[in-house]
């Protein structure tokens, strides 16, 4: 499994397995790992890890920080976002740091580097 699930840390995980498929959003606290399927928004206090067989589709995901093996289509949000080599993403990401392993598939654009990615865009 990721490194996210080694760590010691006090809170709540919460897992879904490989088998597993939530239609609708999914509202956590502490730590989450998806290795099945989310149809739906995701908004996680704390640490979201997308596991090589985790899928989400939504229209946005927010956590702190974010780490995706597997694949998210969806606007992203969070302070720290990394791709690895086997991660697809498509849509947006606005972060403070972002990290794209070589071999990650990268679809849309990137708003990252200062606070103000954080903030949500300006309407024209």
């Amino acid at each position: 499994m990721g490194r996210m699930l080694g760590r010691r840390q006090a809170g709540t995980l919460t897992y879904l397995g490989s088998d597993t498929e939530v239609l609708g959003d999914l509202k956590a606290k502490g730590q989450v790992r998806i290795d099945g399927l989310v149809k739906g928004s995701v908004y996680v206090e704390g640490e979201l890890e997308v596991g090589r067989t985790g899928r989400v589709e939504g229209e946005k995901v927010e956590a702190g920080s974010v780490q995706i093996h597997g694949e998210v289509k969806a606007d992203l949000v969070a302070q720290k976002v990394s791709l690895s080599k086997t991660a697809r993403f498509t849509g947006t990401v606005r972060a403070q740091a972002l990290d794209v392993e070589a071999g990650a598939v990268f679809i849309g654009q990137s708003l990252a580097g200062e606070t103000r990615a954080l903030e949500a865009p300006k309407e024209a």
